[in-house]
């Protein structure tokens, strides 16, 4: 199994898309760091002219914090699409997988060494990105991560990486059944599924409504990408003992913090997509 998932890691890292995201990676840090860069100067700029505007200075910060995390949420996302969803289908429809069920390798070690390859990638990948934008908030940014604390960054870590590894137990639970055309479809509309569902959810905390609420919820039980996004800025900006951070909403705002019950359910998801990948390919006629 493990030999497997380092030749699957081995093998994802020499993909073409993995590539592009890593380069799009740089873009984004580049044009990240200018941004936040601005958006200090003119912050400072309106403190000579008016004095402190702590209000001020938390929405726009928990926005940049929030723009950031979630353009490395999508690159993740994008990766986990577009690279591990082939993984299992297209292998069975090129026939190499034939190959291997052949030999005396137990089929459950196949699917865990795909899972473990892949998502060493995208925790890798994951925990570069948030390392990076935690230090560019840090620089330009600090007021909004002033009550972090190496718990909060562990745990938000954490959260940050299970997003794609959701994505990941997704594509290989529909993989190991469906032809790749299909399983990429599904789990792309799951996806923005998600997100809409998560935006919902914000906007019925925002409006009172309640049925709205239920209605992201109920998406999010489905898929929790967004849902983990949403907690991670909690997490991030200490919502608890932060009296400003009720003010900050807008599109990367929370209104309905998830509970950390989420983060148990987000872990006992991704056992069960493992598990069926595994029930799936079992019964595969290879």
């Amino acid at each position: 199994m493990f030999i497997l998932a380092r030749l699957t890691f081995a093998e994802a890292a020499r993909k073409r898309i993995f590539l592009v995201i890593l380069f799009l990676s740089l873009a984004f840090f580049l044009l990240y760091g200018i941004a936040l860069d601005f958006a200090s100067q003119e912050l400072m700029r309106l403190n000579a002219l008016r004095g402190r505007q702590p209000v001020i200075q938390q929405i726009v910060g928990n926005q940049l914090l929030g723009s950031g995390m979630y353009f490395a949420s999508f690159l993740l996302a994008l990766l986990a699409l577009l690279a591990s969803v082939g993984a299992v289908a297209s292998e069975i429809e090129n026939g190499l997988l034939h190959a291997i069920v052949s030999k005396p390798i137990p089929r459950s070690s196949i699917i865990l060494g795909k899972f473990l390859g892949y998502g060493s990638m995208l925790i890798s990948l994951g925990l570069l990105l948030f390392a990076g934008i935690v230090a560019l908030n840090r620089l330009y940014n600090p007021q909004i991560l002033s009550l972090l604390t190496p718990v909060h960054l562990v745990y938000g870590a954490l959260i940050f990486i299970l997003q794609p590894l959701v994505l990941l137990g997704l594509s290989v639970v529909f993989g190991a059944a469906l032809r790749t055309l299909t399983a990429g479809v599904i789990v792309t509309v799951l996806y923005v599924l998600g997100t809409v569902g998560g935006f919902l959810e914000q906007v019925g905390g925002l409006v009172q409504k309640p049925s709205l609420v239920n209605l992201g919820i109920a998406i999010s039980l489905l898929i929790p990408s967004d849902a983990l996004f949403r907690k991670l800025m909690t997490v991030l900006t200490v919502a608890q003992e932060n009296p400003l951070a009720s003010l900050s909403l807008g599109p990367f705002g929370v209104a309905v913090p998830p509970s950390n019950l989420m983060i148990i359910y987000t872990l006992l998801y991704l056992m069960a997509c493992v598990g069926l990948a595994l029930y799936n390919f079992h019964k595969k006629d290879l």
